[in-house]
């Protein structure tokens, strides 16, 4: 066995293409556009300003068989007063000889970065693919959710890893019912005067880009593992969400025309990424993807938040119930995903709406 570092084009064109051959035959696993990760991947993306980052791949008599990613996030490290980095991209077949090879490197390379940690997975922050499920192996992921096989998190704590937090995930679908005590705290926070709700205008893109990103910074502030929102990297996540962005599936809370909150949910796409199978190349494909987006029934919530001066009024449950009531027209069911697992409120203003606990990730650890 032999583990390699990423270096060349083709190093990086095999780096992204492995998962697709380690999950050929498995149902449920959706690979991303292979053309999006490869610029995730490309150190010119914004997200790289500020990360340094080692690729490695395992091969075995020549055959890929393993890779991962190993970085160091100074923003992160900066805001958040450690000193740690990251893994991230990591799949690799069922051998603990593999994955124990492949964490060796990256975790020498952290070492010699300095620093005294390392977390993950992360592909490759909080803000993007982020957690290793832990349970439900036999559903699809939503959309920008991972998946992964059911002996990775045995991988992991083999290599010695350990919990560092879980991520939950929610589900509900248009027959679920709000509690009563939902609709009552609800209905009492809706009188309040200068309430006001809206679309995002998706004419106007990037002047709302940039508020929601404002909005966003400053209700995650205070989360475990967050770290703020550059304009440039906003500017790239707007870039990628534009072409399945739909008005319908969003909103901004105002109080006394002060924007005060907001959410954003978008389609499933997993359901046309899991037949383009990570290209375009196939003319059959992209019909059948065409088709099936047409259809789409379910959706996921994939931001909310409300500024700290304007919480503790309701404004929260407001969003939750103009998700469900006002939601995309074609919803079905959504998935509310993630909400860390000690933030009680959240999570019992969820429940309340009638949600249902439906699946956990974890975030690993382990000290250098």
């Amino acid at each position: 066995m032999e583990i390699k570092t990423v270096c060349t084009e083709a190093d990086i064109e095999a780096f992204i293409r492995f998962p697709f051959t380690l999950y050929k035959e498995n149902p449920y696993w959706v690979g991303e556009l292979q053309a999006d990760t490869k610029h995730l991947l490309d150190e010119k993306n914004p997200f790289w300003a500020d990360v340094s980052r080692a690729l490695f791949m395992a091969y075995d008599e020549g055959k890929p068989v393993g890779r991962i990613m190993a970085l160091v996030n100074r923003a992160h490290n900066t805001y958040h007063n450690e000193n740690i980095g990251f893994f991230g991209f990591f799949d690799c077949i069922n051998s603990r000889s593999v994955s124990a090879a492949l964490f060796s490197a990256a975790e020498n390379w952290l070492k010699a970065q300095g620093v005294t940690a390392v977390r993950g997975p992360a592909n490759p922050s909080s803000n993007h693919v982020y957690g290793l499920l832990i349970d439900s192996f036999d559903r699809m992921p939503a959309i920008m959710m991972p998946y992964n096989f059911a002996y990775y998190p045995d991988l992991l704590e083999e290599a010695g890893f350990t919990k560092a937090k879980d991520l939950l995930a929610f589900h509900r679908t248009k027959d679920d019912k709000f509690s009563d005590r939902f609709w009552r705290i609800c209905s009492r926070c809706e009188r309040a005067p200068g309430i006001k709700l809206r679309r995002l205008n998706l004419q106007k893109i990037d002047e709302e880009a940039e508020l929601i990103r404002q909005i966003y910074n400053e209700a995650w502030a205070e989360n475990w593992g967050f770290v703020p929102l550059t304009q440039s990297a906003m500017a790239d996540i707007v870039s990628g969400l534009k072409p399945v962005l739909r008005a319908e599936g969003t909103c901004v809370i105002e109080e006394n025309g002060v924007a005060a909150g907001f959410y954003i949910c978008i389609p499933n796409m997993n359901h046309v990424l899991k037949i383009l199978n990570g290209s375009f190349k196939n003319p059959w494909r992209v019909l059948r993807a065409l088709w099936a987006w047409k259809r789409i029934k379910d959706a996921r919530l994939i931001m909310l938040g409300v500024r700290p001066e304007f919480r503790k009024r309701g404004l929260d449950l407001i969003l939750i119930k103009h998700i469900v009531t006002h939601g995309v027209s074609v919803w079905n069911e959504a998935e509310l995903s993630w909400v860390l697992e000690d933030n009680a409120g959240m999570i019992r203003g969820i429940e309340e709406c009638g949600c249902h606990f439906s699946k956990r990730y974890r975030i690993y650890q382990k000290n250098l």
